[in-house]
């Protein structure tokens, strides 16, 4: 699908279909199934895809469609989207934060290890 199709807006007509898209007319950018911060382009899970942080596809609907819907509406009036999309990525960095630590004390603890190792052969023989 040509990607000047996706901003127009979820009220275009589909290119393979004379109607209009059904499921985009029955869901809203402000519904709360959409991921605001997918609307906002900053959702971790497409930010960081094919990374070795992948998260895997969002929960949340992810639409260009939608994401257009809000970038017109959004210059009419302010949906204050961005605080969810704050709670969204302060979320996703504590678990990153999370599994950090976890990391550092897996590789703290296979080090000690490893130099037990080293010092124990190290060690002239009877």
């Amino acid at each position: 699908m040509p990607a000047y199709f996706n901003l127009q807006g979820s009220f275009r007509k589909a290119p393979h279909s004379p109607s209009r898209d059904t499921t985009r007319q029955r869901i809203k950018f402000s519904d709360d199934r959409v991921c605001k911060s997918h609307l906002l382009n900053c959702c971790p899970h497409d930010v960081l895809s094919g990374t070795r942080m992948d998260l895997g596809e969002c929960l949340k609907v992810h639409d260009l469609a939608l994401r257009a819907d809000y970038e017109i509406a959004s210059k009419e009036q302010d949906f204050f989207f961005e605080l969810d999309a704050m709670d969204h990525l302060q979320s996703f960095i504590a678990d990153c934060d999370r599994r950090t630590e976890v990391s550092k004390k897996r590789l703290a603890e296979t080090q000690e290890e490893i130099s037990a190792e080293v010092a124990a052969k190290a060690e002239p023989g009877p």
